[in-house]
Protein backbone atom coordinates (compact mmCIF):
# COMPACT_ATOMS: atom_id res chain seq x y z
CA UNK A 1 0.00 0.00 0.00
CA UNK A 2 1.31 3.42 -0.99
CA UNK A 3 -0.54 6.46 0.26
CA UNK A 4 0.06 10.15 0.86
CA UNK A 5 -0.64 12.57 3.69
CA UNK A 6 -0.67 16.34 3.55
CA UNK A 7 0.00 19.15 6.01
CA UNK A 8 1.32 16.94 8.81
CA UNK A 9 4.57 16.89 10.73
CA UNK A 10 6.54 15.22 13.51
CA UNK A 11 7.23 18.08 15.91
CA UNK A 12 9.06 16.35 18.79
CA UNK A 13 10.85 13.08 19.56
CA UNK A 14 11.80 11.89 23.03
CA UNK A 15 13.67 8.69 23.88
CA UNK A 16 13.37 7.19 27.37
CA UNK A 17 16.23 4.81 28.15
CA UNK A 18 16.83 2.45 31.07
CA UNK A 19 19.68 3.49 33.33
CA UNK A 20 21.21 0.00 33.39
CA UNK A 21 23.88 -0.65 30.76
CA UNK A 22 25.33 -4.08 29.99
CA UNK A 23 28.45 -4.77 27.93
CA UNK A 24 28.61 -7.75 25.56
CA UNK A 25 31.93 -8.91 27.03
CA UNK A 26 30.49 -8.93 30.55
CA UNK A 27 28.12 -11.73 29.53
CA UNK A 28 30.83 -13.92 28.02
CA UNK A 29 30.16 -16.76 30.46
CA UNK A 30 26.54 -17.05 29.20
CA UNK A 31 27.47 -17.78 25.59
CA UNK A 32 30.28 -20.34 25.83
CA UNK A 33 32.50 -18.39 23.43
CA UNK A 34 36.25 -17.99 23.77
CA UNK A 35 37.50 -14.46 24.34
CA UNK A 36 38.96 -14.44 20.81
CA UNK A 37 35.57 -15.42 19.36
CA UNK A 38 33.84 -12.74 21.46
CA UNK A 39 36.17 -10.03 20.19
CA UNK A 40 35.68 -11.18 16.59
CA UNK A 41 31.88 -11.10 16.93
CA UNK A 42 32.05 -7.73 18.61
CA UNK A 43 33.90 -6.32 15.61
CA UNK A 44 31.91 -7.99 12.84
CA UNK A 45 28.39 -7.76 14.31
CA UNK A 46 28.86 -4.49 16.17
CA UNK A 47 28.10 -5.96 19.57
CA UNK A 48 28.74 -3.45 22.32
CA UNK A 49 26.66 -2.09 25.17
CA UNK A 50 22.89 -2.18 25.44
CA UNK A 51 20.29 -0.68 27.74
CA UNK A 52 18.31 -3.11 29.89
CA UNK A 53 15.17 -2.40 31.93
CA UNK A 54 14.85 -3.36 35.57
CA UNK A 55 12.53 -6.22 36.59
CA UNK A 56 9.03 -4.86 37.07
CA UNK A 57 9.45 -1.98 34.60
CA UNK A 58 6.74 -1.65 31.95
CA UNK A 59 6.21 0.18 28.67
CA UNK A 60 3.54 2.37 30.27
CA UNK A 61 6.01 3.34 33.05
CA UNK A 62 8.51 4.62 30.50
CA UNK A 63 5.85 6.27 28.33
CA UNK A 64 4.25 8.10 31.25
CA UNK A 65 7.65 9.21 32.52
CA UNK A 66 8.45 10.61 29.07
CA UNK A 67 5.08 12.31 28.57
CA UNK A 68 5.27 13.96 32.00
CA UNK A 69 8.71 15.22 30.98
CA UNK A 70 7.18 16.75 27.84
CA UNK A 71 4.43 18.36 29.92
CA UNK A 72 6.93 19.71 32.47
CA UNK A 73 9.10 21.19 29.70
CA UNK A 74 6.07 22.80 27.99
CA UNK A 75 6.57 20.86 24.76
CA UNK A 76 2.88 19.89 24.80
CA UNK A 77 0.02 20.45 27.22
CA UNK A 78 -2.45 17.80 28.40
CA UNK A 79 -5.29 19.68 26.68
CA UNK A 80 -3.53 19.36 23.32
CA UNK A 81 -3.46 15.55 23.37
CA UNK A 82 -6.16 14.15 21.11
CA UNK A 83 -4.89 10.59 20.75
CA UNK A 84 -2.40 8.11 22.18
CA UNK A 85 -1.16 5.43 19.81
CA UNK A 86 1.09 2.72 21.25
CA UNK A 87 3.10 0.27 19.15
CA UNK A 88 4.75 -2.49 21.17
CA UNK A 89 5.03 -6.25 21.51
CA UNK A 90 5.66 -6.09 25.26
CA UNK A 91 2.43 -4.67 26.70
CA UNK A 92 1.92 -4.37 30.45
CA UNK A 93 -1.03 -6.80 30.28
CA UNK A 94 -3.09 -8.73 27.75
CA UNK A 95 -5.77 -6.26 28.79
CA UNK A 96 -6.28 -3.36 29.37
CA UNK A 97 -4.46 -1.67 26.47
CA UNK A 98 -1.31 0.30 27.29
CA UNK A 99 -2.77 3.44 25.70
CA UNK A 100 -5.74 3.36 28.08
CA UNK A 101 -3.41 2.93 31.06
CA UNK A 102 -1.46 6.01 29.96
CA UNK A 103 -4.63 8.04 29.38
CA UNK A 104 -5.97 7.11 32.79
CA UNK A 105 -2.76 7.59 34.78
CA UNK A 106 -2.17 11.01 33.20
CA UNK A 107 -5.84 11.98 33.70
CA UNK A 108 -6.26 13.01 30.07
CA UNK A 109 -9.58 13.89 28.48
CA UNK A 110 -12.19 11.16 28.09
CA UNK A 111 -12.34 12.22 24.44
CA UNK A 112 -8.72 11.12 23.93
CA UNK A 113 -8.51 8.35 21.33
CA UNK A 114 -6.57 5.29 22.60
CA UNK A 115 -5.11 2.75 20.17
CA UNK A 116 -2.72 -0.16 20.78
CA UNK A 117 -0.96 -1.79 17.82
CA UNK A 118 0.90 -5.07 18.16
CA UNK A 119 3.96 -4.39 16.02
CA UNK A 120 7.65 -4.96 16.65
CA UNK A 121 10.46 -3.64 14.45
CA UNK A 122 8.05 -2.09 11.93
CA UNK A 123 6.04 -0.43 14.69
CA UNK A 124 7.22 3.13 14.19
CA UNK A 125 6.24 3.17 10.51
CA UNK A 126 2.86 1.55 11.19
CA UNK A 127 2.21 3.80 14.18
CA UNK A 128 3.16 6.92 12.24
CA UNK A 129 0.73 5.95 9.48
CA UNK A 130 -2.07 5.50 12.04
CA UNK A 131 -1.13 8.80 13.70
CA UNK A 132 -1.45 10.67 10.43
CA UNK A 133 -4.76 9.00 9.61
CA UNK A 134 -6.06 9.90 13.06
CA UNK A 135 -4.98 13.53 12.61
CA UNK A 136 -7.45 13.83 9.74
CA UNK A 137 -10.17 13.92 12.40
CA UNK A 138 -8.45 15.82 15.25
CA UNK A 139 -8.14 19.36 13.80
CA UNK A 140 -6.30 21.27 16.57
CA UNK A 141 -5.36 18.23 18.69
CA UNK A 142 -2.11 16.26 18.53
CA UNK A 143 -1.12 12.58 18.62
CA UNK A 144 1.30 11.06 21.10
CA UNK A 145 2.95 8.14 19.30
CA UNK A 146 4.53 5.77 21.82
CA UNK A 147 6.88 3.22 20.22
CA UNK A 148 9.17 0.81 21.98
CA UNK A 149 9.71 -2.44 23.76
CA UNK A 150 11.18 -3.98 26.88
CA UNK A 151 12.10 -7.15 25.05
CA UNK A 152 15.11 -8.15 27.15
CA UNK A 153 12.63 -9.85 29.49
CA UNK A 154 11.72 -12.21 26.64
CA UNK A 155 15.19 -13.27 25.46
CA UNK A 156 17.01 -16.23 26.97
CA UNK A 157 20.17 -15.39 28.91
CA UNK A 158 22.07 -18.06 26.97
CA UNK A 159 20.60 -17.20 23.57
CA UNK A 160 23.80 -16.04 21.90
CA UNK A 161 22.05 -15.35 18.60
CA UNK A 162 19.68 -12.70 19.99
CA UNK A 163 20.60 -11.61 23.51
CA UNK A 164 23.78 -9.65 22.58
CA UNK A 165 21.82 -7.22 20.44
CA UNK A 166 18.45 -6.86 22.18
CA UNK A 167 18.01 -3.65 24.19
CA UNK A 168 15.16 -1.72 25.79
CA UNK A 169 13.83 1.76 25.01
CA UNK A 170 10.48 3.54 24.74
CA UNK A 171 10.01 6.66 22.63
CA UNK A 172 7.35 9.36 22.46
CA UNK A 173 6.81 11.35 19.26
CA UNK A 174 4.41 14.24 18.85
CA UNK A 175 2.65 14.17 15.49
CA UNK A 176 0.42 17.08 14.51
CA UNK A 177 -1.31 18.93 11.72
CA UNK A 178 0.77 21.63 10.07
CA UNK A 179 0.18 24.82 8.11
CA UNK A 180 2.97 23.91 5.69
CA UNK A 181 1.91 22.66 2.27
CA UNK A 182 3.76 19.33 2.34
CA UNK A 183 3.19 15.87 0.93
CA UNK A 184 4.28 12.80 2.89
CA UNK A 185 4.67 9.47 1.07
CA UNK A 186 4.04 6.24 2.95
CA UNK A 187 4.34 2.56 2.04
CA UNK A 188 3.30 -0.43 4.17
CA UNK A 189 3.74 -4.06 3.11
CA UNK A 190 3.33 -7.48 4.74
CA UNK A 191 4.47 -11.04 4.08
CA UNK A 192 2.44 -13.04 6.57
CA UNK A 193 3.37 -16.35 4.97
CA UNK A 194 6.66 -16.04 6.88
CA UNK A 195 5.17 -14.59 10.06
CA UNK A 196 6.43 -17.41 12.27
CA UNK A 197 10.06 -16.69 11.39
CA UNK A 198 10.09 -14.14 14.23
CA UNK A 199 8.09 -15.48 17.13
CA UNK A 200 7.57 -15.97 20.84
CA UNK A 201 5.68 -19.28 20.58
CA UNK A 202 4.13 -19.57 24.05
CA UNK A 203 1.91 -17.18 25.95
CA UNK A 204 -1.13 -16.79 23.73
CA UNK A 205 -4.14 -19.03 23.24
CA UNK A 206 -2.38 -21.14 20.60
CA UNK A 207 0.20 -22.28 23.17
CA UNK A 208 -0.73 -21.30 26.74
CA UNK A 209 2.01 -21.05 29.34
CA UNK A 210 2.59 -24.27 31.27
CA UNK A 211 5.50 -25.51 33.40
CA UNK A 212 6.84 -27.20 30.26
CA UNK A 213 6.93 -24.01 28.17
CA UNK A 214 9.41 -22.41 30.57
CA UNK A 215 12.02 -25.15 30.09
CA UNK A 216 15.02 -24.03 28.00
CA UNK A 217 16.59 -26.42 25.50
CA UNK A 218 19.73 -26.08 23.39
CA UNK A 219 19.55 -25.90 19.60
CA UNK A 220 22.19 -27.08 17.13
CA UNK A 221 23.87 -23.65 17.16
CA UNK A 222 24.34 -23.60 20.92
CA UNK A 223 21.47 -21.23 21.75
CA UNK A 224 19.40 -21.98 24.83
CA UNK A 225 15.78 -20.80 24.83
CA UNK A 226 12.29 -21.84 25.88
CA UNK A 227 8.99 -21.52 23.97
CA UNK A 228 8.27 -18.46 26.14
CA UNK A 229 11.26 -16.64 24.66
CA UNK A 230 12.12 -14.82 21.46
CA UNK A 231 13.14 -16.84 18.40
CA UNK A 232 14.15 -15.69 14.92
CA UNK A 233 15.12 -17.56 11.76
CA UNK A 234 18.08 -15.28 11.14
CA UNK A 235 18.92 -16.21 7.54
CA UNK A 236 15.32 -15.95 6.34
CA UNK A 237 14.77 -12.59 8.04
CA UNK A 238 18.10 -11.24 6.79
CA UNK A 239 17.26 -12.13 3.19
CA UNK A 240 13.76 -10.69 3.54
CA UNK A 241 15.04 -7.39 4.92
CA UNK A 242 18.01 -7.00 2.60
CA UNK A 243 15.97 -7.70 -0.54
CA UNK A 244 12.50 -6.34 0.19
CA UNK A 245 13.44 -3.11 1.99
CA UNK A 246 15.50 -1.62 -0.87
CA UNK A 247 12.74 -2.61 -3.31
CA UNK A 248 10.16 -0.84 -1.11
CA UNK A 249 12.36 2.27 -0.83
CA UNK A 250 12.88 2.40 -4.59
CA UNK A 251 9.13 2.03 -5.18
CA UNK A 252 8.43 4.90 -2.79
CA UNK A 253 11.13 7.05 -4.37
CA UNK A 254 9.49 6.52 -7.75
CA UNK A 255 6.06 7.42 -6.36
CA UNK A 256 7.43 10.62 -4.82
CA UNK A 257 9.38 11.60 -7.93
CA UNK A 258 12.66 11.67 -5.99
CA UNK A 259 16.08 10.13 -6.49
CA UNK A 260 18.37 8.61 -3.87
CA UNK A 261 20.47 11.77 -4.12
CA UNK A 262 17.46 13.89 -3.08
CA UNK A 263 17.28 12.20 0.34
CA UNK A 264 19.48 13.76 3.01
CA UNK A 265 19.35 10.75 5.34
CA UNK A 266 17.90 7.25 5.34
CA UNK A 267 16.84 6.53 8.94
CA UNK A 268 16.24 2.79 9.13
CA UNK A 269 15.35 0.29 11.77
CA UNK A 270 18.62 -1.05 13.16
CA UNK A 271 18.85 -4.79 13.91
CA UNK A 272 22.66 -4.68 13.66
CA UNK A 273 25.32 -2.58 11.86
CA UNK A 274 26.21 -5.38 9.44
CA UNK A 275 22.71 -5.48 7.93
CA UNK A 276 22.54 -1.70 7.57
CA UNK A 277 25.89 -1.61 5.76
CA UNK A 278 24.63 -4.19 3.27
CA UNK A 279 21.35 -2.30 2.87
CA UNK A 280 23.14 0.98 2.15
CA UNK A 281 25.07 -0.81 -0.61
CA UNK A 282 21.86 -2.17 -2.16
CA UNK A 283 20.06 1.18 -1.99
CA UNK A 284 23.16 2.91 -3.41
CA UNK A 285 23.58 5.42 -0.62
CA UNK A 286 26.84 6.42 1.15
CA UNK A 287 27.19 4.83 4.59
CA UNK A 288 27.22 8.23 6.31
CA UNK A 289 23.70 8.93 5.05
CA UNK A 290 22.33 5.71 6.59
CA UNK A 291 23.40 5.72 10.27
CA UNK A 292 24.12 2.25 11.65
CA UNK A 293 25.63 2.88 15.10
CA UNK A 294 22.63 2.50 17.44
CA UNK A 295 22.85 -1.20 18.35
CA UNK A 296 26.45 -1.03 19.68
CA UNK A 297 25.39 1.79 22.03
CA UNK A 298 21.82 0.99 23.06
CA UNK A 299 20.84 -2.36 21.53
CA UNK A 300 18.04 -3.22 19.12
CA UNK A 301 14.92 -1.79 20.76
CA UNK A 302 12.51 -2.92 18.01
CA UNK A 303 10.04 -0.17 17.11
CA UNK A 304 12.11 2.42 19.00
CA UNK A 305 15.22 2.31 16.80
CA UNK A 306 14.10 4.94 14.25
CA UNK A 307 13.28 7.61 16.86
CA UNK A 308 16.40 6.59 18.86
CA UNK A 309 18.47 7.21 15.71
CA UNK A 310 16.81 10.60 15.24
CA UNK A 311 17.67 11.58 18.81
CA UNK A 312 21.24 10.27 18.52
CA UNK A 313 22.06 12.13 15.29
CA UNK A 314 19.73 15.12 15.48
CA UNK A 315 22.37 17.77 16.22
CA UNK A 316 24.74 16.74 13.43
CA UNK A 317 21.93 16.20 10.93
CA UNK A 318 20.55 19.70 11.44
CA UNK A 319 23.88 21.43 12.03
CA UNK A 320 23.70 23.43 8.80
CA UNK A 321 20.12 22.87 7.63
CA UNK A 322 16.72 23.99 8.88
CA UNK A 323 14.88 21.21 7.09
CA UNK A 324 15.79 17.77 5.78
CA UNK A 325 14.34 15.30 3.32
CA UNK A 326 14.27 11.95 5.12
CA UNK A 327 13.43 8.38 4.25
CA UNK A 328 12.30 6.35 7.27
CA UNK A 329 12.28 2.59 6.72
CA UNK A 330 11.52 -0.36 8.99
CA UNK A 331 11.23 -4.13 8.65
CA UNK A 332 10.71 -7.07 10.96
CA UNK A 333 8.19 -9.31 12.73
CA UNK A 334 5.05 -10.03 10.80
CA UNK A 335 6.88 -10.05 8.43
CA UNK A 336 6.20 -6.36 7.91
CA UNK A 337 7.73 -3.47 6.00
CA UNK A 338 7.11 0.25 6.27
CA UNK A 339 8.64 3.37 4.77
CA UNK A 340 8.10 7.14 4.66
CA UNK A 341 9.55 9.94 2.57
CA UNK A 342 8.94 13.33 4.14
CA UNK A 343 10.30 16.80 4.60
CA UNK A 344 11.18 17.22 8.27
CA UNK A 345 11.81 20.79 9.47
CA UNK A 346 13.76 21.27 12.69
CA UNK A 347 11.94 19.66 15.60
CA UNK A 348 10.61 21.65 18.52
CA UNK A 349 12.22 19.14 20.87
CA UNK A 350 14.51 16.13 20.50
CA UNK A 351 16.18 14.56 23.54
CA UNK A 352 17.28 11.46 25.43
CA UNK A 353 16.27 11.02 29.06
CA UNK A 354 16.90 8.18 31.50
CA UNK A 355 13.97 6.53 33.23
CA UNK A 356 13.83 6.85 36.98
CA UNK A 357 11.31 5.03 39.09
CA UNK A 358 8.69 7.36 40.58
CA UNK A 359 8.07 6.53 44.21
CA UNK A 360 4.49 6.77 45.39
Amino acid sequence: MITTFHNKRISAVLTVLPSREIDFVDEMQNYGYSELKMQKLKKIMGYGTRRVAEPGDTVSDYAEYGIRHLFDNHVITPDEVGAIIVTTTSPDYFMPPVSNLIQGHLDLSKECVCIDISQACCGYSVGLCYAMMTLEHLTDKKVLLVSGDLMTFKVGQRDRASRPIIGDAVTVSIVENSDSDNTIYCSLKNEGQSAMSIVIPAGGTRMPITPETSVETQDEDGNWRSPEQFFMEGDLVFNFAINETPAMINELLKASGKQVSDIDYFICHQPNPFMLKKMAEKVGVPQERMPNDIVPKYGNSNSATIPVTLCEHYQEMYADKKSLTLCLASFGAGLSLGSFILEMPELDYCQFIVHKKIRN
